[in-house]
């Protein structure tokens, strides 16, 4: 069946709703409850395991034996953390995924005990950032407007973290741009999908998977389904977009907002599933572009999930991503229905067939 999915207003404001959750790697609970809330309404299957990742279960009346495919993204952002309180009342503070460069100036969100307060990072201004060493942390601060370090202590502690201020705009030509896009924008992927299997029936049991500390490390996936007998598992994420000045396809291979949803050729993607999305996407005259990512293997779920209990056939679905890790990233309207549309196709095909088995020359 060919699905038709638009990112119409209704979803736009999905969208807009979703990347304005404060959600950094270590502190994922308010985007996890949130979504808990959504995903038990239209399953009533749902759980957090303790390091917080989040699983909803979609099962079908005598599916017991049918296949296991898992739907995941990563509920987390990159943020920094503070680490030191001055007399002054600024804030020393680490990174977690943010370079100096792009920090300053930025308008942050602080999550506390107290709810979320507003920062922005200080930097020298007279020193026109030519330190002979480079821009490094120690040269920034977060200023919450403090007077003092006992004011500050009022407000915040150390170890708290701080996002950079969500936004979301549409631009020219069905482009959007905001915070987080990395991995907001797979996350409402797959809870669009969430939605849509909640009202289509297909013979396949579905564990949707929204993980933690993806920009820590991958560290979540490895909890996450470590238990669970799954037989496939999309991964949904960005990947680096290459339709810039600086793109680097001489090492990536292109890969342009626009034109399509992006499918890892990697060493943790299995060829075989990889080829059947090809043959689904094909059929249904769904866009898409093979894409390389930065290495040949390693960056997102796929690698931990793709070596778990026993070795998972794992397929990255790619959101291409222009200025990841950065104040304002970009992606593309139409690259993120040609997911969606993707991932439907992709679980009703391998539904139909009911293949178990993904080992690459035999299959």
């Amino acid at each position: 069946m060919i699905h038709k999915w638009i990112l119409n207003s209704a979803a736009a404001k999905r969208l807009k709703h979703l990347t304005e959750i404060i959600a950094p790697s270590m502190d994922e609970q308010i985007m996890a409850n949130y979504l808990r809330e959504q995903w038990n309404n239209l399953f009533g299957n749902t759980r957090i395991d303790v390091m917080g990742n989040l699983c909803a279960l979609s099962t079908m009346e005598g599916t017991t034996e049918a296949l296991q495919i898992g739907v995941v993204a990563h509920m987390d952002t990159v943020a920094i953390q503070i680490t030191n309180i001055l007399p002054n009342g600024m804030l020393q503070f680490r990174s977690i995924g943010l370079q100096p460069h792009t920090l300053l100036g930025q308008s942050m969100k602080v999550l506390t005990n107290n709810g979320v307060i507003s920062g922005v990072i200080g930097f020298d201004p007279t020193s026109q950032y030519g330190q002979p060493k480079g821009l490094v942390l120690d040269d920034l601060w977060l200023d919450i407007g403090a007077r003092n370090c006992d004011d500050a202590c009022q407000l915040v502690e150390v170890g708290n973290l701080a996002v950079l201020e969500p936004r979301l705009e549409e631009m020219e030509n069905n482009c959007l741009c905001g915070t987080g896009i990395d991995d907001r924008i797979g996350l409402f992927v797959l809870n669009e999908c969430v939605m849509w299997f909640a009202e289509h029936s297909v013979p396949v049991n579905l564990y949707f998977i929204g993980t933690v500390q993806e920009e820590l490390g991958l560290r979540g996936a490895n909890t996450a389904i470590a238990n669970l007998p799954l037989d496939a598992c999309i991964i949904i994420d960005v990947d680096y977009a290459t339709d810039t000045p600086a793109s680097h396809e001489n090492q990536m291979g292109p890969l342009h907002l626009g034109k399509g949803v992006g499918l890892h050729a990697k060493a943790d993607n299995n060829p075989v599933l990889r080829r059947i999305a090809k043959e689904v996407a094909n059929k249904h005259q769904i866009p898409y572009q093979i894409s390389l990512g930065r290495f040949t293997y390693g960056g997102t779920d796929a690698s931990p999930l793709q070596i778990q209990n026993g070795g998972i056939a794992t397929l990255n679905v790619n959101i291409p991503c222009r200025y990841m890790h950065s104040p304002i990233e970009m992606c593309h309207k139409k690259d993120v229905e040609s997911a969606i549309r993707l991932i439907i196709e992709l679980v009703e095909e391998l539904g139909t067939r009911q293949q178990k088995k993904f080992i690459p020359g035999i299959d």
